[in-house]
C-alpha cells in the first residue's frame, strides 16, 4: 500500500493532467448519454390526430340541442307575455273602461298599444330562454360540447371554401341548414359547382357578343 502511494505521488504532474485530459471526455459523453431526455417533438407530424365527431351524430345532437332550446323557450315567452300583461294592469286598472274614458297612447289605443309591448316582451323573454339554455347545456356537457362545436366549426368551413361567390346571404340554403347527411353535403356541393359553371358559362357568352 505504501509503495502504491509513494509512486503515485512521483507522478508528475504534467502526465497526470493530460490522463485526466484524456479521461473527462469520455465519462463526460457517458454523461450527456444518460441524462438527455428523450426528444418528444422529433416528428411532430406522426403525432396522433384527433379524431372528430362524425357528422352522423353532429348532425343528431345538433338538432337535439336545437330542438330542447325550442322546447325551453317556449314556457319563457309565454312568462314574458304574462309578466308583462300583469305589470300593464297594475299600472293601467281602467284599462278595460269604454274608450272615451281612456287616453290613447302615442296616438294608438291603449289595448293595442300594450297588447304589441305583450308580444316584443314574449320574444324577448323566448329568446333568452332559447340562449340560457343553450349555454348552460354546453357547460353541463363540456367534452360532447367540444366535439360538437369542432365538428360545426369544421362544417362551417367547408361551406365556406365550396359556397358559390355569386350567391347572397339570402339565397336558399346558403348555410347549408338543409344538408342532414353526407348525400345531401355532396349534392350541395354539386350544385355550387353547376351554379359556378353556369355563371363561367353566361360570362363566356357576353365576352363573345361584345366581340
Amino acid at each position: 500500500m505504501f509503495g502504491l502511494t509513494a509512486a503515485s505521488r512521483c507522478c508528475s504532474g504534467t502526465i497526470c493532467s493530460s490522463r485526466v485530459l484524456a479521461i473527462t471526455p469520455s465519462f463526460s459523453g457517458i454523461r450527456q448519454c444518460s441524462t438527455a431526455p428523450a426528444s418528444t417533438n422529433a416528428h411532430p407530424s406522426t403525432a396522433p390526430r384527433e379524431r372528430m365527431m362524425p357528422f352522423a351524430d353532429y348532425v343528431k345532437y345538433k338538432k337535439r340541442l336545437r330542438n330542447r332550446q325550442l322546447v325551453w323557450a317556449l314556457p319563457c315567452g309565454v312568462m314574458g307575455t304574462m309578466t308583462s300583461a300583469a305589470v300593464v294592469s297594475s299600472y293601467i286598472p281602467n284599462l278595460m273602461a269604454p274608450p272615451e274614458e281612456i287616453e290613447p297612447i302615442m296616438g294608438m289605443d291603449p289595448l293595442i298599444f300594450y297588447g304589441f309591448l305583450g308580444a316584443v316582451n314574449g320574444f324577448i323573454a323566448a329568446g333568452l330562454g332559447y340562449t340560457v339554455f343553450g349555454q348552460l347545456w354546453h357547460l353541463a356537457n363540456s367534452q360532447l360540447s367540444t366535439q360538437l362545436l369542432q365538428r360545426d366549426n369544421d362544417f362551417k368551413l367547408r361551406i365556406a371554401k365550396h359556397r358559390f361567390e355569386g350567391d347572397s346571404r339570402f339565397e336558399d340554403d346558403y348555410y347549408g341548414d338543409k344538408v342532414r347527411t353526407l348525400s345531401d353535403y355532396r349534392q350541395w356541393i354539386r350544385t355550387q359547382q353547376q351554379k359556378k359553371a353556369n355563371m363561367e358559362k353566361l360570362l363566356r357568352e357576353e365576352a363573345a357578343a361584345e366581340k
